[in-house]
């Protein structure tokens, strides 16, 4: 994921970035988040949280929930997650971080 953002980063014209923050700390209603990746992208913020084997579970993916609902109403604009036991391959990897982008950008 990493390195797909990197790659688009280092893609865009001179007048555009990606801002990329790996497992940044944010101060949430009280309790400290730690997303995988902060994204901030032509004047907005985004999260990606990439998941796996540890996410199973009702009350796992009660507290994923939750804990999406605070970073939105925190501010971020859009949470996406992606499940690393359905990517097959970096393109799809690719076309995920697109449609973060995509998605993050929509007003």
């Amino acid at each position: 994921m990493y390195q797909v953002l990197k790659e688009r980063q280092a893609a865009l014209p001179d007048n555009e970035t990606i801002g990329i923050m790996p497992l940044c700390r944010m101060r949430v209603l009280g309790s400290t988040r730690e997303p995988d990746f902060l994204i901030t992208y032509k004047g907005r913020a985004g999260v990606i949280e990439v998941d796996g084997p540890h996410h199973e579970g009702p009350k796992r993916a009660s507290n994923d929930h939750s804990r999406t609902d605070l970073l939105i109403n925190a501010g971020v604009e859009w949470v996406a997650r992606l499940d690393v036991r359905d990517v097959k391959d970096r393109a799809e990897v690719e076309k995920f971080v697109s449609t973060f982008l995509s998605r993050l950008t929509r007003r």
